[in-house]
């Protein structure tokens, strides 16, 4: 199946501001056990996306790739969002962050975490990594 990238496949758990990310299966046999696993999780267009923080529904296809969808405006029109980066890549930063601070956890360290724009780039095209005894800067493209 090929990938749809006007489609959203990335969004974040719990609210728009949240910094726990999740990729929506593209294929529907995998998109049921998702549902099933997300059963009392709400799904975000997160703000640290360059989402628009509008709650997100799951949609189901056997013919093309399975993604989020906003919810309809209340009145009923299609919701508009202005997020540019809507594929698999988009929330890795997020990932970035996971993994280092559960990288520095194991090392007894606490890290603080900045998404630093350069330049003007791309939210989440810069993570910045500080915690006591160093610091890291992971770029991604």
């Amino acid at each position: 199946m090929r990938a749809d990238k006007r489609r959203i496949q990335t969004a974040v758990l719990g609210g728009a501001g949240s910094e726990e990310p999740l990729m929506l299966p593209m294929e529907a046999i995998e998109l049921d056990a998702f549902r099933h696993v997300h059963e009392r999780d709400t799904f975000w267009c997160g703000t640290l996306l360059g989402g628009c923080g509008g709650q997100l529904t799951t949609k189901l296809y056997t013919d093309r790739s399975c993604h989020f969808a906003h919810h309809p405006d209340p009145d009923g029109l299609p919701h508009v969002c202005g997020r540019t980066a809507r594929g698999v890549n988009s929330a890795d930063h997020l990932y970035v962050k996971s993994a280092a601070a559960a990288w520095l956890a194991e090392l007894g360290e606490q890290a603080t975490f900045a998404y630093t724009r350069p330049g003007g780039g791309p939210l989440g095209s810069v993570v910045d990594v500080r915690w006591r005894h160093g610091a890291l800067r992971v770029h991604l493209d």
